[in-house]
């Protein structure tokens, strides 16, 4: 066995590595499957705080950052991460380029065609900003609102106020145009809005969880998010799963949602279920 008390100065970094390599070999993975490099646990990520925080090298943060470093650290897997933009994150998990993708990814019926779906990781709620703090679909009414694409809500809120609705690429754009006052209220992830505001933006502006309203049904039933995973590697996802079930029940997830300054309430996600 090696000591650390014989590492001495001029040994330590072969010391270090030797105790690594042991540290590794003495590692038993709670679960057997394949990655695209043994070993290696390749995942693809994109900028999104909270949630995905990628940086230098191979450092991975935020929420789905510190979840999956959980999972890999239970199956003695090293992390490679890969930042991409967010539609490639997806096509590199479809075209195998990496094992699973983190980012806030919605469970949804149109990708479970085509991917593997972990376990739901936390809801993502609607959001509303405003600076009067409002709360409520119906006090949108007669506002021009501003959301970014690709949520949930974003057909429901067409439907709900038309023209009166503005699209946004990111949350960025969104946030320079109400700060200016070209629209009077945006509608985000709380928990981005959250994470947004911590850094700067959205000042002299409230978030608040949008209160239920049935003309939109992401206020009724939060999306569930989770890990894009290889679909014909089951193995994997099993892993994904049972892995993700254990830190909920230990109560990780909810912690870790609570250390980014999130409800752990979100960690509260019910029943497996798809978006449709």
């Amino acid at each position: 066995m090696i000591s650390s008390l014989k590492c001495m100065t001029r040994w330590a970094v072969l010391c270090s590595s030797l105790m690594a390599g042991a540290a590794v070999a003495d590692c038993k993975p709670a679960h057997q499957f394949e990655t695209l490099t043994p070993g290696v646990l390749t995942v693809a990520a994109w900028v999104f705080p909270p949630y995905s925080i990628p940086g230098p090298g191979n450092q991975l943060s935020g929420v789905d950052g510190e979840i999956i470093k959980r999972i890999a650290a239970r199956e003695c897997l090293e992390i490679k991460a890969t930042v991409v933009d967010p539609a490639a994150v997806i096509q590199s998990v479809i075209a195998r380029r990496a094992d699973v993708g983190i980012g806030d990814w919605y469970r949804t019926a149109e990708r479970g065609k085509a991917l593997g779906l972990s376990a739901p990781l936390y809801l993502d709620v609607m959001g509303i900003i405003s600076s009067e703090g409002w709360s409520k679909i119906s006090e949108l009414e007669g506002k021009r609102i501003g959301t970014v694409q690709g949520y949930l809500w974003v057909d429901d809120l067409k439907k709900t106020f038309g023209d009166n609705l503005v699209l946004y690429p990111n949350p960025v754009a969104m946030a320079q145009d109400l700060a200016s006052k070209r629209i009077a209220v945006g509608v985000d992830s709380f928990a981005v809005g959250v994470a947004s505001q911590q850094k700067g933006a959205y000042q002299g502006q409230s978030i608040k969880v949008s209160e239920p309203d049935p003309r939109v049904k992401a206020t009724l039933e939060p999306g569930q998010t989770g890990f894009p995973h290889t679909k014909a590697n089951t193995a994997l996802g099993l892993a994904l799963n049972e892995n993700i079930q254990a830190l909920h029940a230990s109560g990780e997830i909810a912690e870790i949602l609570g250390s980014f300054g999130l409800d752990k309430q979100a960690a509260d996600v019910g029943a497996p279920r798809l978006v449709e």
